[in-house]
Order: structure tokens, then C-alpha cells, then sequence
């Protein structure tokens, strides 16, 4: 017990370290990017960058502070929620980030269902019928599957399934049934490479001392793959599902602009093209603390589940 709570201490410390080094690149992005935010709201309210509204924009934001300050300002205001007001969309960011992260979190969340629904069921399957026909399939597809762009699944599936056979709408429609179509295109490359990674661990873990001892007791494949080499190969298959919600969570721009949702991703990227500097940084803040701490819950829970394979992995 002593271990695991260093363990988790350690963890933790790490995770901070990662987050505060993230914070301050963001934050230096912003002072070298050259985009002055009250100017370019001065701009687009028909003043110049230089009149009095873009000073007292510069005076009511604390841009004319020092840049150290600024940064401890930008630091509080994201525990806070005092973000500043996006020069995009003219609304304050943590009113933009409350209304676009539900919808991102709903694609995500619904990506990563799919991922083990079918990730599981395929993978033990190809190890059940290892060497078979439907392994060898699966193989080829799952490899074709990691290669396919996820912007042009997109299209793929609203062309067939959207337009051809109107099973789906090509506008999402609102609540869960919307979802279906973009997070099984967000979720397929993953889907495709998870396969891969239990089949892997578990027929790694099939061949090991304890399944042959297994074996001789007439303990049957699949109830050795269910209660035994699927435990030991958990661990870097729960790892991978946590560095993919990230990915996701990341990569939802594609999918938001090519199913027309307005989520996070799609907000990150009109905030790029209007250089929205303070936006941009915030986003992607919010996402590294979301990728961060989904692997830190991924290293307690192998750590909780099967302390003797973490502590190799660590040696």
C-alpha cells in the first residue's frame, strides 16, 4: 500500500511537471505569435490598431503588463474560468468552451464505446482462431483500416449511408443517434490498431509458463484467454485506449468539419485561422490536461490491476 501511494505521488508530480510545461509553451506561442488580440478587435469595430479602443482593450485585458505577469494572469484565469473574451466569436472563451465541449465530449465518448465493443470481441476472436481464415482477414483489414484517412471514412459514410441509403441524415440530428456515423469514422483507425495490440498481448501472454501449465490441467483456450491471458495483457491495451481518447479528443476537427458539428475541434480551428492566440492556447491547454491525465488514470489503474506486469514494464 506504502508502494502504491509513492506510486501515485510520483505519478502525480509528473503530471503537473507536464502540465506546467505545457502551460508556459502555449503561453510563449502567444507572445511570439505577433497577434495582438485588441487590436485586432479594434480592426474588425472599424478603429485602427492604434486608437484608443485598442488601448483600453490592452488596459482592460493586462496586455501592456510585463510578460511574466501576464502569464501568472493567464494561469489564474484558467483555474478561475476568466479566460478572456475570444475575438472570433466575441464572447467570453469559457462561454465558448461550455458550449462547444459538450458535443466534442458526446463524439469522444461515443468513439471510445466503439473502440471496445469492437476491439475485444475481434481481437479475442482472431486469437481464438489463431492462424484461421477469419485471423488472416481481420489482419489485412485492420492493417488497410490504420491506413484510411479519417476525412475521407467521412465522406465514405455519408455518401453510402447518408445519401445512397438513407439510413443517417447528412446534417447530424440532435441528440445520440447524431453521433453514430462521426464517431465510428473518429474511432475506426483506432479501432483498426487496437485489434492489433490485444491480438499481440494476448498471444504473447498464450504461449507463456502458465498457460501451458494451463493446458495441462484441461483448462479449455477460451476459458484461459477469458481468466487468465487477458488480465496480463491488459495492461498497454488500457494504456493505448487512454493515449487514443486523447487522439480523439485531438484529432475531432477533422470529423466536426466534415459532419458539420460544432464541437471543440472545429472551434480550435477557426480560432487558428482568425488568430485567436488566446483561444487557440486555452484549447489546447484543456486538451493536454485531458491526454495527461487519462494516461496518469491508465498508469494507476494497470498499476492497480497487475502490479507484478507494471513493475517489469518499469524494470
Amino acid at each position: 500500500m506504502i508502494d502504491l501511494k509513492k506510486y501515485i505521488t510520483k505519478r502525480l508530480i509528473s503530471a503537473a511537471l507536464v502540465l506546467v510545461g505545457v502551460s508556459v509553451l502555449c503561453f510563449a506561442l502567444i507572445a511570439v505569435s505577433g497577434k495582438d488580440p485588441a487590436a485586432a478587435v479594434a480592426v474588425s469595430s472599424g478603429h485602427s490598431a492604434d486608437s484608443e479602443l485598442a488601448e483600453s482593450l490592452r488596459e482592460q485585458w493586462g496586455l501592456n503588463k510585463p510578460l511574466y505577469i501576464r502569464y501568472f494572469i493567464w494561469i489564474r484565469g484558467i483555474f478561475t474560468g476568466e479566460l478572456g473574451a475570444s475575438i472570433t466569436t466575441h464572447n467570453p472563451i469559457s462561454y465558448d468552451l461550455s458550449l462547444y465541449f459538450p458535443s466534442t465530449f458526446a463524439l469522444v465518448g461515443m468513439g471510445l464505446l466503439w473502440l471496445v465493443v469492437i476491439s475485444f470481441p475481434v481481437a479475442l476472436l482472431c486469437v481464438k482462431f489463431h492462424g484461421g481464415a477469419f485471423d488472416h482477414i481481420t489482419r489485412v483489414l485492420t492493417i488497410a483500416g490504420v491506413c484510411l484517412p479519417v476525412f475521407w471514412l467521412g465522406y465514405m459514410l455519408l455518401l453510402f449511408l447518408a445519401v445512397k441509403i438513407p439510413l443517417f441524415t447528412v446534417v447530424p440530428k440532435a441528440g445520440i443517434g447524431g453521433y453514430i456515423l462521426p464517431s465510428f469514422a473518429l474511432a475506426f483507425p483506432s479501432v483498426c490498431s487496437t485489434v492489433r495490440i490485444i491480438r499481440a498481448s494476448v498471444l504473447k501472454e498464450m504461449n507463456s509458463d502458465y498457460a501451458v501449465y494451463a493446458r495441462t490441467r484441461g483448462i479449455s483456450e477460451a476459458g484461459i484467454i477469458l481468466r487468465h491471458a487477458l488480465k496480463n495483457a491488459l495492461p498497454p491495451v488500457i494504456t493505448l485506449l487512454s493515449q487514443y481518447l486523447g487522439y480523439m479528443l485531438a484529432g475531432s476537427a477533422v470529423v466536426e468539419s466534415v459532419f458539420s458539428i460544432k464541437g471543440i475541434g472545429s472551434y480550435l480551428v477557426s480560432s487558428v485561422i482568425g488568430g485567436d492566440s488566446a483561444a487557440c492556447a486555452s484549447c489546447i491547454v484543456i486538451i493536454s490536461a485531458v491526454f495527461v491525465l487519462t494516461n496518469l488514470a491508465a498508469d494507476i489503474i494497470n498499476r492497480l490491476l497487475c502490479p507484478w506486469v507494471v513493475r517489469e514494464i518499469n524494470d
